[in-house]
Protein backbone atom coordinates (compact mmCIF):
# COMPACT_ATOMS: atom_id res chain seq x y z
CA UNK A 1 0.00 0.00 0.00
CA UNK A 2 1.31 3.15 -0.78
CA UNK A 3 1.56 5.90 1.89
CA UNK A 4 0.03 9.35 0.92
CA UNK A 5 3.23 11.09 0.02
CA UNK A 6 4.45 8.19 -1.94
CA UNK A 7 0.73 8.78 -3.99
CA UNK A 8 1.46 12.17 -4.45
CA UNK A 9 4.34 11.70 -5.91
CA UNK A 10 3.80 9.33 -8.27
CA UNK A 11 0.43 11.35 -8.84
CA UNK A 12 2.64 14.04 -9.67
CA UNK A 13 4.97 12.37 -11.85
CA UNK A 14 2.70 11.04 -14.26
CA UNK A 15 0.87 14.48 -14.72
CA UNK A 16 4.21 15.63 -15.23
CA UNK A 17 4.49 13.47 -18.16
CA UNK A 18 1.41 12.60 -19.68
CA UNK A 19 1.17 17.48 -19.67
CA UNK A 20 4.71 17.11 -21.49
CA UNK A 21 2.93 15.02 -24.38
CA UNK A 22 0.44 17.54 -24.55
CA UNK A 23 -2.60 15.65 -23.54
CA UNK A 24 -5.84 17.29 -22.96
CA UNK A 25 -6.17 18.21 -19.16
CA UNK A 26 -9.66 16.27 -18.43
CA UNK A 27 -7.74 12.61 -20.18
CA UNK A 28 -5.10 13.52 -18.11
CA UNK A 29 -7.47 13.25 -14.94
CA UNK A 30 -8.96 10.67 -15.67
CA UNK A 31 -5.95 8.37 -16.59
CA UNK A 32 -4.21 9.57 -13.53
CA UNK A 33 -7.62 8.58 -12.15
CA UNK A 34 -7.75 5.44 -13.44
CA UNK A 35 -3.61 4.57 -12.61
CA UNK A 36 -4.97 5.70 -8.90
CA UNK A 37 -6.81 2.59 -8.54
CA UNK A 38 -3.55 0.79 -8.44
CA UNK A 39 -1.78 1.34 -5.37
CA UNK A 40 1.73 -0.26 -4.79
CA UNK A 41 2.23 -0.05 -9.03
CA UNK A 42 5.09 0.99 -10.47
CA UNK A 43 4.11 4.20 -12.51
CA UNK A 44 4.81 2.71 -15.47
CA UNK A 45 2.65 -0.45 -14.49
CA UNK A 46 -0.15 1.73 -12.82
CA UNK A 47 -0.39 3.79 -16.46
CA UNK A 48 -0.62 1.10 -18.50
CA UNK A 49 -3.44 -0.49 -16.51
CA UNK A 50 -5.17 2.49 -17.18
CA UNK A 51 -4.79 2.88 -20.17
CA UNK A 52 -5.60 -0.41 -20.34
CA UNK A 53 -9.31 0.69 -19.60
CA UNK A 54 -9.73 3.12 -21.69
CA UNK A 55 -8.19 1.37 -25.28
CA UNK A 56 -9.41 -1.15 -26.88
CA UNK A 57 -7.11 -2.88 -29.79
CA UNK A 58 -8.43 -4.94 -33.38
CA UNK A 59 -5.60 -5.34 -35.85
CA UNK A 60 -6.87 -5.87 -39.42
CA UNK A 61 -7.59 -9.29 -40.16
CA UNK A 62 -5.89 -9.35 -43.74
CA UNK A 63 -7.12 -12.98 -44.24
CA UNK A 64 -10.47 -12.28 -43.70
CA UNK A 65 -11.34 -8.91 -44.46
CA UNK A 66 -12.85 -7.66 -47.84
CA UNK A 67 -13.00 -3.84 -48.14
CA UNK A 68 -11.20 -1.44 -46.32
CA UNK A 69 -12.24 2.30 -46.55
CA UNK A 70 -9.52 4.51 -45.39
CA UNK A 71 -10.84 7.98 -44.05
CA UNK A 72 -8.86 10.98 -42.57
CA UNK A 73 -8.19 14.66 -42.96
CA UNK A 74 -5.99 15.70 -45.83
CA UNK A 75 -1.94 14.86 -44.88
CA UNK A 76 -3.14 12.37 -42.14
CA UNK A 77 -1.25 9.83 -44.33
CA UNK A 78 -3.93 7.75 -46.07
CA UNK A 79 -2.00 6.96 -49.17
CA UNK A 80 0.56 5.44 -47.16
CA UNK A 81 -1.32 3.54 -45.18
CA UNK A 82 -3.26 2.08 -48.52
CA UNK A 83 0.54 1.05 -49.35
CA UNK A 84 1.55 -1.03 -46.07
CA UNK A 85 -1.85 -2.45 -46.23
CA UNK A 86 -1.68 -3.21 -49.87
CA UNK A 87 1.68 -4.82 -49.40
CA UNK A 88 0.90 -6.92 -46.29
CA UNK A 89 -1.95 -8.38 -47.76
CA UNK A 90 -0.13 -9.38 -50.56
CA UNK A 91 2.36 -10.99 -48.62
CA UNK A 92 -0.35 -13.03 -46.85
CA UNK A 93 -1.37 -14.66 -50.68
CA UNK A 94 -4.65 -11.81 -50.72
CA UNK A 95 -5.72 -11.02 -54.36
CA UNK A 96 -5.82 -7.06 -53.55
CA UNK A 97 -7.67 -4.31 -55.54
CA UNK A 98 -7.30 -0.25 -54.24
CA UNK A 99 -9.15 2.48 -55.98
CA UNK A 100 -11.15 5.25 -54.81
CA UNK A 101 -13.97 5.69 -52.30
CA UNK A 102 -16.71 6.24 -55.06
CA UNK A 103 -15.76 3.45 -57.18
CA UNK A 104 -15.44 0.85 -54.40
CA UNK A 105 -18.13 1.53 -52.51
CA UNK A 106 -20.36 1.49 -55.76
CA UNK A 107 -18.90 -2.28 -56.17
CA UNK A 108 -20.32 -2.98 -52.64
CA UNK A 109 -23.28 -1.49 -52.62
CA UNK A 110 -24.29 -3.32 -55.79
CA UNK A 111 -22.91 -6.80 -54.45
CA UNK A 112 -20.01 -6.77 -57.66
CA UNK A 113 -17.38 -7.29 -55.13
CA UNK A 114 -15.06 -10.10 -56.18
CA UNK A 115 -15.27 -12.08 -52.42
CA UNK A 116 -11.62 -13.43 -52.73
CA UNK A 117 -10.09 -9.51 -53.17
CA UNK A 118 -9.07 -7.53 -50.58
CA UNK A 119 -10.24 -3.62 -51.84
CA UNK A 120 -8.38 -0.98 -50.21
CA UNK A 121 -10.26 2.04 -50.67
CA UNK A 122 -9.04 5.42 -49.92
CA UNK A 123 -11.42 8.99 -49.42
CA UNK A 124 -11.01 12.11 -50.87
CA UNK A 125 -8.56 14.29 -47.53
CA UNK A 126 -11.15 16.50 -45.97
CA UNK A 127 -10.56 19.96 -43.89
CA UNK A 128 -11.47 18.87 -40.23
CA UNK A 129 -12.67 22.58 -39.22
CA UNK A 130 -15.18 22.42 -41.94
CA UNK A 131 -18.01 20.83 -40.43
CA UNK A 132 -20.03 20.37 -43.58
CA UNK A 133 -17.23 18.19 -44.85
CA UNK A 134 -16.57 16.09 -41.28
CA UNK A 135 -20.17 15.05 -41.34
CA UNK A 136 -20.09 13.56 -45.04
CA UNK A 137 -17.97 12.09 -44.40
CA UNK A 138 -18.76 10.30 -41.68
CA UNK A 139 -21.87 9.07 -43.24
CA UNK A 140 -19.55 6.72 -45.07
CA UNK A 141 -19.42 3.87 -42.94
CA UNK A 142 -21.72 1.22 -42.27
CA UNK A 143 -21.59 -0.67 -45.67
CA UNK A 144 -21.58 -4.44 -45.81
CA UNK A 145 -18.23 -6.21 -46.07
CA UNK A 146 -16.18 -2.75 -45.85
CA UNK A 147 -14.47 -1.64 -42.70
CA UNK A 148 -13.81 2.06 -42.24
CA UNK A 149 -10.79 2.68 -40.31
CA UNK A 150 -9.51 6.66 -39.55
CA UNK A 151 -6.13 7.15 -40.21
CA UNK A 152 -4.78 9.91 -37.73
CA UNK A 153 -1.56 11.97 -37.76
CA UNK A 154 0.49 11.57 -34.62
CA UNK A 155 1.69 15.27 -35.19
CA UNK A 156 -1.86 16.50 -35.18
CA UNK A 157 -3.27 18.37 -32.16
CA UNK A 158 -4.70 16.20 -29.62
CA UNK A 159 -7.98 17.56 -28.98
CA UNK A 160 -8.21 18.06 -32.87
CA UNK A 161 -7.59 14.10 -33.09
CA UNK A 162 -9.79 13.28 -30.34
CA UNK A 163 -12.49 15.49 -31.97
CA UNK A 164 -11.72 13.90 -35.40
CA UNK A 165 -12.93 10.47 -34.03
CA UNK A 166 -15.93 11.76 -32.37
CA UNK A 167 -17.10 13.82 -35.62
CA UNK A 168 -16.30 10.44 -37.81
CA UNK A 169 -17.78 8.37 -35.45
CA UNK A 170 -15.21 6.01 -35.74
CA UNK A 171 -14.80 2.73 -34.56
CA UNK A 172 -11.01 1.97 -35.81
CA UNK A 173 -8.23 3.99 -36.45
CA UNK A 174 -4.73 3.73 -37.32
CA UNK A 175 -2.43 6.22 -35.97
CA UNK A 176 0.43 7.37 -38.74
CA UNK A 177 4.21 9.11 -37.98
CA UNK A 178 5.21 8.32 -34.19
CA UNK A 179 8.49 8.62 -36.11
CA UNK A 180 8.09 12.19 -36.05
CA UNK A 181 6.90 13.42 -33.04
CA UNK A 182 8.08 13.34 -29.40
CA UNK A 183 4.65 14.18 -28.37
CA UNK A 184 2.10 11.63 -27.59
CA UNK A 185 -0.61 13.50 -27.12
CA UNK A 186 -2.79 13.04 -30.57
CA UNK A 187 -2.01 9.53 -30.35
CA UNK A 188 -3.41 9.03 -26.94
CA UNK A 189 -6.53 10.95 -27.34
CA UNK A 190 -7.77 9.14 -30.94
CA UNK A 191 -7.17 6.01 -28.79
CA UNK A 192 -8.99 6.82 -25.96
CA UNK A 193 -11.56 8.60 -27.35
CA UNK A 194 -14.31 5.52 -28.20
CA UNK A 195 -12.32 3.74 -31.39
CA UNK A 196 -10.43 0.64 -31.32
CA UNK A 197 -6.83 0.95 -31.86
CA UNK A 198 -5.70 -0.73 -35.52
CA UNK A 199 -2.20 -0.34 -36.07
CA UNK A 200 0.31 2.02 -35.66
CA UNK A 201 3.09 3.44 -38.39
CA UNK A 202 6.37 4.44 -37.44
CA UNK A 203 7.42 5.25 -41.46
CA UNK A 204 5.90 6.82 -44.37
CA UNK A 205 7.85 3.67 -46.75
CA UNK A 206 4.82 1.01 -47.94
CA UNK A 207 7.80 -1.82 -46.45
CA UNK A 208 7.44 0.05 -43.22
CA UNK A 209 5.52 -2.35 -41.06
CA UNK A 210 2.03 -1.52 -39.76
CA UNK A 211 2.59 -2.15 -35.78
CA UNK A 212 0.69 -2.49 -32.81
CA UNK A 213 0.76 -0.69 -30.14
CA UNK A 214 0.02 -2.49 -26.72
CA UNK A 215 -1.00 -0.15 -23.50
CA UNK A 216 2.14 -1.29 -21.19
CA UNK A 217 4.81 -0.32 -24.45
CA UNK A 218 3.18 3.23 -24.64
CA UNK A 219 3.33 3.65 -21.09
CA UNK A 220 6.53 3.43 -21.61
CA UNK A 221 6.75 5.70 -23.98
CA UNK A 222 4.92 8.76 -22.04
CA UNK A 223 7.40 8.20 -18.89
CA UNK A 224 10.63 7.87 -21.02
CA UNK A 225 13.07 10.36 -20.20
CA UNK A 226 12.72 12.79 -22.92
CA UNK A 227 16.94 13.36 -22.26
CA UNK A 228 17.58 10.31 -23.15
Amino acid sequence: MAFPNEARSARGHLVTALRRHRLPELLIEDLVQLANAWPGYEPAEALACALAGRMKLDAIDLEKTRGILLVGPSGSGKSAVAEKILRAAKLAGRVTYQTGAVEGLALFRSASHRPDTLTVMEAEGFNPLNSRATSAFSALGGIAGVDTIGVVSAMSDAEDAADIVTALKLKRVIVTGLDRTRRLGATVAAITSGARLAHVTYGGRPDDALETLEPGALAEMLLADPAS
